[in-house]
This record gives structure tokens, sequence and C-alpha cells, in this order.
């Protein structure tokens, strides 16, 4: 099997050679190592949206700043009702960033969230998926993507934990008034990315238990998941959540749920729940789970330890993938990639 067909085969709950290992294509710098990884059977992963957006009566500023130990990027998003300003510090692994001002900080940034919603259109953009799997031939797969959920949107990026908390219970009207207006337009995002060549979508939600509570996440966060995965079920496409935190608690809430795979699992010690029981609680949905980031930075023999545990745990092997979602330090990459992919190979055969 190539790459691509074991991680479709997997995804789609068949029978595969051997448990699968992906990776992020931005988190595997090109080199000898990479080559030598893909060569040996690793997948790259790339998630790309089937729709496009514009935004004609939105406008957004961006001016650069120093505190002389970090820089700072000032974005100022401009509309007919007025503008609201987010601020992120730059210079993170890989291009990454940290949100440290959010865009809502008082109920006037309402409105304007509002209407950039409301003012968004939205096109196919299935060329994305054409190009990126011509690109990458049986040595990846090219996954729909969603960005987040309403409600987790709402508190990774437009208030942060303090807000969402106060505003869900000071200004409800407000508070949710926002969240019917993202929920309306998501609908028209599921339509276009249904009529989509991609068979695969992952909602990019991020979600972890202790912050958004099992009440939440079944009122408010689950509805999202189950009303997309009706419409790709009815076309013949599976959906999946990228569930990266703690999920003891939402357990029995993600099993209710009618998503197809869990994505970016967290295994101990990185989660809290085991992955043998997260498979008893979840039997009908493929794991796909992120190998723990701790165990990357141990020592070669834990390394095989671990992914040989890995593999009792969830024998006899199906419907199970392991991936990297997020980045290894490059000194531990090179050392730990090879081992864990020898490893599934060797000793990860599919049974059963």
């Amino acid at each position: 099997m190539t790459p691509r067909d074991r991680v479709l085969a997997a995804l789609a709950g068949e029978r595969v050679d051997h448990i699968p290992l992906t990776i992020y294509e931005g988190l595997l710098p090109r080199g000898e190592t990479e080559r030598r990884l893909r060569e040996a059977g690793t997948c790259l992963v790339c998630r790309t949206p089937m729709y496009g957006v514009a935004s004609p009566n939105v406008s957004t500023d961006t001016s650069a700043y120093s505190d002389g130990r970090f820089s700072y990027q000032r974005e100022v998003t401009k509309t007919p009702l007025g503008e609201v300003s987010q601020v992120r510090r730059l210079g993170g692994g890989y291009g990454s960033s940290l949100l440290c001002e959010f865009p809502i900080k008082r109920p006037e940034d309402y409105r304007v969230i509002e209407f950039l919603w409301r003012d968004q259109q939205y096109s196919p953009a299935y060329e994305n998926f054409h190009s990126n799997e011509e690109r990458l031939g049986g040595d990846g797969v090219v996954i729909g993507n969603l960005g987040y959920t309403p409600l987790q949107h709402m508190l990774i990026l437009y208030m942060g934990p303090e807000r969402f908390a106060c505003d869900m219970v000071d200004c409800p009207d407000l508070f949710f008034g926002l969240y019917e207006t993202m929920a309306e337009r998501h609908r028209e995002q599921y339509e276009i990315s249904a009529g989509s060549p991609a068979e695969f979508f992952i909602y990019g939600d991020n979600v972890t238990a202790e912050m958004v509570g099992a009440q939440r996440f079944e009122q408010y966060v689950a509805p999202r998941y189950n009303e997309l995965a009706d419409i790709l079920h009815a076309r013949g496409k599976k959906l999946g959540s990228h569930l990266d935190g703690k999920m003891v608690a939402l357990k029995q809430q993600v099993a209710r749920t009618r998503l197809d795979f869990i994505e970016a699992f967290a295994p101990f010690p990185d989660g809290d729940l085991p992955i043998a029981e997260a498979r008893a609680a979840w039997p009908d949905k493929v794991i796909w789970c992120n190998y723990p980031s701790a165990v990357h930075l141990a020592a070669d023999e834990q390394i095989e330890d671990a992914t040989r545990g890995m593999i009792r745990d969830v024998a006899p092997g199906d419907r199970f993938l392991v991936g990297v979602t997020e980045n290894i330090p490059e000194r531990d990459w090179q050392r730990s990639l090879p081992i864990i992919s020898r490893i599934l190979r060797e000793e990860g055969q599919v049974g059963g």
C-alpha cells in the first residue's frame, strides 16, 4: 500500500497492513531524514479548505512593533460599523504566533464581529484539493479543512477564557447572538465543502474538557459536528474533529456525536484518557492520535517502549492511526520519528 492508500483505508475503517504513521507536512522539514521517512511509509497530511472567503466591506491594517524583548503585530479590522483590533506576539516555532490581545474587549465589539461574519462571501476553492493531491501523489493525503466551530472560535480567537466565561453570563444576548450568526454562516461552508472532491474532513476544534465543559459541548459544539456529519454522510463522506485536549469529562458526549474519527487525540502523558479506554468508549469511531509530544524528547529505548505500549493498547490495531500534529524540536524529530516509523512497520501489523 502507498502511504496515501494506507491512511485513507484506515480512516474508512478498512483493513490495512500496519498502523499508519502521519505528520502534518509543515512539521517535516525537507532533507535526507524526511526522504527516508516518506520512503518507509510516513504519510504527509495536508489540511486544505474547500472554500474561499471574500469580505468586500471589511479591511485589515497591520503594523509591527517591539518591546525590546518580543516582536508584535497589531491587526486593526475596519467595518462600516466600527473597528476591532488584536495583537499577536511573533517568533514562535514553525512561524507560529501567540494571540495576546483579543478583538472582543467590550460589548460594542460584538456588532463589529457580527458584521464581519455577515459580510463574508464564500465560493468553492476545489482547485486547492486537486493541486495538492497532484503535488503529494502517493506520499500524502489531502483532508478537507474547516476552522473552529463557533463556540471554540469565540473562545480561542475572539475573547480568551476570562471574557468568554464572563460574557456568557453577563451579556448572553450578545454572546449567543454572535454564536447563532456564526453557526448560520458555517452552514454555507458545509454545503460548499460537501460538494468538493474531498472525502474526509476535519473540524479543527482544539477542544479540551476543562475549557468547554460537558454541558456546553453537548449544547453548542456537538450540534455543529452532527449537522455537518449528516450532510457529508449523505454524500458518502466522513468527518473528524481535532480533539487534542483532555477528554475524560467529554467521553460520553463525544461517543454520542456522529463524528467518524477523532483526530489529534492526546494519549497519556499529554491527555487524561487512556487509548484503550477511548477505544472502548468510541467503538464506532476511528482514533487518529497525536504521538505524545513529551515522548519525542525521551531516550531511544523509552520511545521504543512507548510505541510498543501503544500498539498493545490498540490491539488488533484496526481503526487506529498515529499522527504528529505538533512541532518537535529539531534535535529530536530526526531521532524519534525513524524509531516510531520502524516499530509501527515491524510490530504494528493489523490483525483480525
